[in-house]
Parts: C-alpha cells; sequence; structure tokens
C-alpha cells in the first residue's frame, strides 16, 4: 500500500492546516528577504561608489595632479568599501540564517547612520545633499525595522536558509 503524497493543495483532512506534520516549515520569510535585498542592495551601492571614487583619486595622482586635498574624500571611499562589504557579509549571513546576522547588519546600519549624521554636520547645505541626507535616514529606519521585526528573528532562531521560490 502507498502512502498518498500530501502537499498544500491536497491536505490530509485530519491536518490543522497545510503543511502539519512535513517537518520544518519552509514559508517563506518576505521581511527576511527584503532585509536581505536592501543590506545587499546598499552594500553593492557602497562598494561601487567606494571603490569608483579611489579609482578616481588614483587616476588623478597618476596623472601628475595634486591630491592633498582629497583627504577626506579617501577616508569617505575607504568607509564606503568597508560598510558596503559589511552589508554584503550581512546580507549572505541573513540569507543563510546565521546568527551573527543581525549583529553585521545592525552595527552596519549604526555605522551608516553616524556617517549621515557628520555629513548633515560637516557638508555645505545643498539641494542634493539634504535629499540624499532624507533618503538615506529613510532607507536606514526602514532596515532598523526591519531588523527588529519578530520575522526575521524568527527565521534567524529556525535556521533554515531562505530560498526562492
Amino acid at each position: 500500500m502507498t502512502v498518498p503524497e500530501y502537499d498544500d493543495d491536497n491536505v490530509h483532512p485530519d491536518s490543522a492546516h497545510p503543511g502539519a506534520g512535513r517537518g520544518p516549515d519552509h514559508t517563506p520569510r518576505p521581511t527576511a528577504m527584503v532585509l536581505a535585498g536592501l543590506s545587499a542592495g546598499f552594500g553593492i551601492i557602497g562598494v561601487s561608489i567606494g571603490f569608483a571614487t579611489v579609482l578616481g583619486v588614483t587616476a588623478t595622482a597618476s596623472g601628475g595632479f595634486d591630491t592633498s586635498g582629497f583627504g577626506p574624500m579617501i577616508i569617505s571611499a575607504v568607509s564606503s568599501l568597508v560598510l558596503g562589504l559589511l552589508l554584503i557579509v550581512g546580507a549572505v549571513l541573513l540569507w543563510r540564517a546565521h546568527r551573527a546576522s543581525l549583529v553585521v547588519i545592525s552595527s552596519a546600519v549604526t555605522l551608516l547612520a553616524l556617517s549621515s549624521a557628520a555629513r548633515m554636520v560637516l557638508d555645505s547645505l545643498t539641494f542634493v545633499s539634504v535629499v540624499g541626507t532624507v533618503f538615506s535616514l529613510l532607507a536606514l529606519v526602514a532596515m532598523g525595522y526591519l531588523i527588529t521585526s519578530d520575522d526575521v528573528r524568527e527565521h534567524i532562531r529556525e535556521g533554515v536558509p531562505l530560498r526562492l521560490r
């Protein structure tokens, strides 16, 4: 006698809900996916901007031009590279449901918030700087909300990596 297969469309009448009794729940975690996507996306943007800035300063220096006034730009580019890499690593760890992912992403978000606050104080006030700072802070608030969400914490607690369907 063969045992019938039960899936979401063909539910055993004795089960309380679809998928009951089939082992760990593999339902998609949209909140965890959004946080992983934001972390990876902002990380890629940060690494790209940092790399392009370092490349531009290097090209300027190799062309024989004076780069003595580019110190703050180089510091900003290197910090952008490091924070971008930190966000990418956090996104990969979150995707794999590793416990350290929230610490890595939270530290990157905190450092980015400090960077945005420093930029507000130190940069000259232009339309682009104000819009950039407002959008940065909105994105950081959204990421902070997602970090503290129950869905993300449950994803980490279960330890089941995310899957695309």
